[in-house]
């Protein structure tokens, strides 16, 4: 404010609240036929194309053969956090042949797999907060922990025009 030399520094965090609404809203529109959203164009501009975005999940099944150390890459990918103390949206935890995931669009639900050497053994649903278990589920669909996340092709050809681009200015201004 000029009048008063007064500086208002801007605050760009994501309210946790908004963050975990839109995720559960892009997983409805994406997962059910009877879903109908009304929101501003700043509320789902930069979203990027629906295949892209579902080209960045993947689902786990009760039975099916996984390499845990595949699994962790791929969680992580996907913008989850690795961690063993602080268990909130969007992290993941591992403990010996259990893998704990806190999906972004669940506040209060969370999904234990346990594995059974290479095999997913159960796939549970159970309250972070308490450990209680809630439900057994046959598979889980895992999505990206960001709306803002790249498939890893389009990230390599990104750079690959990035680096030619940069030769050839670097070829032009050294002229």
């Amino acid at each position: 404010m000029p009048r008063t030399d007064t500086y208002i520094e801007k605050d760009s965090s994501i309210n946790e609240q908004i963050d975990r609404m839109r995720h559960s809203a892009t997983r409805a529109l994406l997962e059910r036929d009877d879903v109908i959203i009304v929101a501003s164009v700043s509320c789902i501009y930069g979203i990027g194309s629906v295949e892209t975005y579902t080209a960045m999940t993947f689902a786990l099944k009760k039975g099916e053969r996984i390499d845990q150390r595949q699994l962790i890459a791929d969680l992580v990918a996907l913008q989850n956090q690795r961690t063993q103390a602080d268990f909130t949206r969007g992290t993941i935890r591992v403990r010996g042949d259990v893998l704990d995931i806190f999906p972004a669009h669940y506040e209060d639900r969370a999904w234990r797999v346990n594995l059974f050497g290479d095999t997913v053994e159960n796939i549970e649903e159970f309250d972070p907060l308490t450990g209680h278990r809630q439900d057994d589920l046959e598979f889980i669909k895992i999505y990206a922990n960001s709306h803002y996340v790249t498939p890893r092709p389009t990230l390599v050809q990104a750079i690959k025009s990035i680096k030619s681009e940069l030769k050839w200015r670097l070829d032009q201004l050294h002229d």
